[in-house]
This record gives structure tokens, C-alpha cells and sequence, in this order.
């Protein structure tokens, strides 16, 4: 028979197999980017401090996020007169805007949710079981000029997830979120790059999210790991009487 033909042949074999036969599993698409994110070497973190800058509106302010392990989380925006600080204890979310209040506010709803996910010191692709979340395989899909993997989570509440993670480096480049926002559809959107090696991890210096309208960008400049840090930087405390 001639080569063409064989070939031919062979192409229509393939077409028939099962998808299953020659693309990846979800699990082994998890297993890659936990290799190329340094999962083992991130499970054996106990402290992270990020610090960097946020731009929005074309403002460009510095920033400093301090993690704890498990789920302890703090974002600090510092100004020239003080600090805007959102921050997660492990049990209660809370904030403080001077220039809005007095004393620092406990998070509800959508703000709790948002922040307790940002807490989480392992990420939601490693811990969907634990909490309980379902996770499927969407299929392939082009964020921009990159081929991704599509993965969607959904919640209990509803809430849908999807992470796009790069078919070449097995990072994550984009996540959407399909969130209830007092009850009303809301979908938030953000691109990640400048993906780094810090301390035996791979993170990305550079995050662009979006909300509607408004452009947030994160640029980080400088990752600590390991450093002491006491409980008490999350907690919440009352500033007046």
C-alpha cells in the first residue's frame, strides 16, 4: 500500500479514538501545573510576603500582601497619610478605608467570600475537595495567542469558577468568575504573566483584573518567604470606643 494511503488511513483511525486516547486527563493537566507552580516546594511554605504596586485609573500606589498559613491574609494599599487594609484572620474578614470610616468594618457576603478565597494559602485547585467544590474539564479553548485548558469549579452556592491554564507551561493565565453579587450576576475577570521563580515556586509578578469597567493591575516587585509573622497582624481590632 502506498505511504500516502497508510497515513491516510492512520489520520481516520485517530479521528474515530476517543478523546480520552490522545489529550490529557484532568488530572494529569492538575498534576503538570502543580509540578510547574513548585507545589512541594509551596507546601513546605509557611509565611509569604508579597510587595509591589496596584495601578488603577492610571494611579499607581504601593502594595504589600502578608499570607499565613493556612488561610491568614492581609492587603495593605500604603498611602502618604496611612493605609487602606483588607484582611482575613482564619475566621473574620475585615477592612479599614480612613477615608470612609473611623474603625475598621467587618466583610459580609460577596467581600467575606472574596477575601476568605484570596486567604486560601494553597489555592482553590488544590483544595476544591476539601471544600467540597465539583471540578471538570472543559476542553481546549485560544486565550489570546496561547492554547489553554479550560477548568471550570462550581460551588454549592452556584457560583461557577474557570481557570485557563497554558498547554505548554502548565501556568495559569487567566481566570473568569461568574459571581452573585447581592443576588445579581456579576463576572469578574483576570490575566496573569511574569511568571517568576521565588524561593522554589512559580508565582506571576504581573496580574491584570477587571470588574465591569474598572482595570486593576498588580505588579509585584518583591517576594519574601518564611519570615516571622505573628497572628495578630489579621486581626481584626476596634480603633475607637
Amino acid at each position: 500500500m502506498h505511504k500516502k494511503h497508510i497515513s491516510f488511513i492512520l489520520f481516520l483511525i485517530l479521528l474515530s479514538l476517543p478523546v480520552s486516547v490522545y489529550s490529557q486527563t484532568l488530572a494529569e493537566i492538575l498534576s503538570q501545573h502543580a509540578h510547574a507552580t513548585g507545589f512541594s516546594n509551596r507546601m513546605k511554605i509557611k509565611t509569604l510576603t508579597s510587595i509591589g504596586t496596584i495601578t488603577q485609573m492610571g494611579a499607581a500606589l504601593p502594595i504589600s500582601i502578608i499570607q499565613k498559613r493556612p488561610n491568614k491574609y492581609r492587603f495593605d494599599v500604603h498611602l502618604d497619610d496611612g493605609r487602606i487594609t483588607q484582611a482575613y484572620d482564619g475566621v473574620i474578614g475585615w477592612s479599614y478605608n480612613p477615608y470612609s470610616s473611623l474603625d475598621t468594618i467587618q466583610l459580609t457576603g460577596a467581600e467575606l467570600a472574596q477575601i476568605r478565597e484570596s486567604a486560601d494559602f494553597d489555592g482553590i485547585l488544590h483544595t476544591y475537595r476539601t471544600k467540597g467544590y465539583t471540578i471538570s474539564l472543559m476542553g481546549k479553548v485560544a486565550v489570546g495567542l496561547h492554547s489553554a485548558y479550560k477548568i471550570q469549579i462550581k460551588k454549592q452556592s452556584g457560583e461557577v469558577l474557570y481557570f485557563f491554564i497554558d498547554s505548554l507551561s502548565y501556568l495559569v493565565i487567566k481566570t473568569e468568575a461568574n459571581l452573585l453579587v447581592n443576588k445579581m450576576p456579576y463576572v469578574a475577570e483576570s490575566t496573569f504573566g511574569d511568571y517568576r521563580k521565588a524561593g522554589g515556586i512559580t508565582v506571576p509578578f504581573f496580574i491584570q483584573s477587571k470588574n465591569g469597567t474598572l482595570i486593576t493591575e498588580l505588579r509585584i516587585s518583591t517576594i519574601r518567604i518564611n519570615e516571622p509573622m505573628e497572628d495578630y497582624y489579621f486581626s481584626c481590632r476596634r480603633l475607637t470606643n
